[in-house]
């Protein structure tokens, strides 16, 4: 992006806010925040035509349909790698609150809590549960899991990014998104190019656009007066091909203006009460509704599984957590298929670090920087148990060729290859994501 000019006031108006400000503007315009970025930025600009040009492109070098992804994240370090699928081994104390049988998934299965053999069958085929070391053991050690250790390099390959924020940067030209950058509808902190990135709320989003609401007609508004500011612009500074392209977005005006309050209708089921409102089933409609209209490559969400259950003498909480969560999986998994959406959008969770197979002096289950477990499904994701783990929770070696334990990915090494392997499943260029996403893949996993 060029730099800004020191008197450039529609630009400083444009950015005000930060990214999440950007986003509702191209809502209600109805144009993709790189057009208006590049619609304000100093002459010469990288024309929005060149723009989407590269996405053309790039859509072209891509081996399977892109995937948008629905990723949750905690920095609490949930406890779902202690009753998941492979992980109820001998000396394991897994929660006895949760009845155990085998899971089947795909074309295997392995022994687990019983409520994730209760989600559909079409949805247990494709999916995964790798097992692997999240060499993280302290809550601020979040952002260095989630850049897989710097595993994940940024654009220019010469420091790290987020592994949400690089896959959205592969994505993003290829699914033609309204933005580029990830939304995060979760607390959990997410950096873009080093930046942090605001939180939106689902209600947030839906008192936005929901109805008749004030703040809709105030968008119409902006969506007027920002289109003919731009048209302003280009008929004075842009080619024919570039006052043509807008003229597109003219011609479609209603279209347009309908964006948002689409996004107001699919919204519509968010919780009223106050104790569920922009909890895990309002981030699960939020981020299918945002997956339907293409607003970003990946959306943030968390599914609690237990938290940092150090005090959870029963395991009460795990056992709740555990149930809801994989409701919450169930609900997702119904609401892509109503949309249709079930081949173009996966679903992928990666915490900071995992849990104690062994329970503490209170019951409950401290910190564990040997084993966690990501958690995928998607169009690309073969089911099943990949690695595994030991009754003192520590992750396995995997085998890339066929998931067992004790393979040629050395446990160290299970992390950065969950990552690698999860974009690869998503659709992506093996040569892109080796330049991005450093790590073996786990080839047994991918559809």
């Amino acid at each position: 992006m060029s730099p800004q000019r020191p008197h450039d006031p529609a630009r400083r108006a444009l950015l005000r806010g930060g990214g999440a400000a950007l986003l509702l503007r191209a809502l209600a315009v109805g144009l993709p925040p790189a057009w208006l970025l590049a619609a304000s930025a100093p002459r010469p600009a990288r024309s929005p035509l060149a723009l989407l040009a590269a996405r053309d492109a790039l859509a072209q070098s891509s081996p399977r349909a892109l995937q948008t992804l629905i990723l949750s994240t905690s920095s609490a370090g949930d406890p779902v790698n202690a009753n998941c699928p492979g992980a109820y081994v001998p000396g394991a104390q897994n929660n006895p609150l949760l009845a155990a049988s085998r899971v089947t998934l795909g074309a295997g299965g392995a022994r687990g809590a019983s409520v994730w053999g209760e989600l559909p069958e079409a949805l247990r085929a494709r999916l995964a549960f790798v097992h692997l070391s999240p060499r993280a053991v302290a809550h601020p050690e979040y952002s260095a899991t989630m850049s897989l250790h710097g595993a994940v390099k940024n654009a220019a390959g010469n420091g790290t990014e987020m592994l949400a924020s690089a896959l959205a940067q592969l994505a993003a030209p290829g699914l033609g998104t309204l933005q580029g950058e990830p939304l995060p509808l979760c607390r959990e902190p997410l950096t873009y190019e080093g930046q942090p990135l605001q939180n939106l709320k689902p209600s947030e989003l839906k008192a936005l656009f929901a109805g008749s609401d004030p703040a809709l007609l105030d968008l119409r508004a902006t969506r007027d007066a920002a289109l003919g500011a731009l048209y302003g612009d280009l008929r004075a500074q842009g080619t024919r091909a570039q006052r043509a392209f807008l003229d597109r977005y003219l011609l479609s005006r209603d279209e347009a203006r309908s964006l948002g309050e689409r996004l107001g209708a699919l919204l519509g089921d968010l919780s009223t009460d106050e104790d569920l409102r922009d909890e895990a089933g309002d981030q699960v409609i939020a981020a299918v509704a945002l997956a339907q209209l293409q607003v970003s490559p990946v959306v943030t969400i968390r599914l609690p599984f237990g938290g940092d259950n150090h005090q959870d003498r029963d395991l009460t909480e795990e056992q709740l957590q555990t149930q809801e969560s994989v409701g919450h999986l169930a609900d997702l998994w119904a609401r892509l298929g109503a949309a249709g959406l079930r081949e173009r959008v996966s679903f992928g969770l990666l915490n900071v670090f995992g849990r104690e197979l062994q329970r503490n002096s209170q019951g409950g289950r401290n910190h564990n920087r040997a084993h966690a477990v990501m958690v995928a499904f998607g169009a690309g994701v073969r089911g099943g148990v990949y690695g595994g783990v030991t009754g003192e929770g520590q992750a396995r070696a995997i085998n890339p060729a066929t998931g067992a334990p004790d393979g040629d990915i050395p446990a160290d090494e299970t992390l950065e290859a969950a990552g690698h392997t999860l974009a690869l499943a998503l659709g992506h260029p093996p040569e892109a994501v080796a330049s991005r996403v450093r790590g073996q893949a786990i080839r047994a996993l991918l559809a």
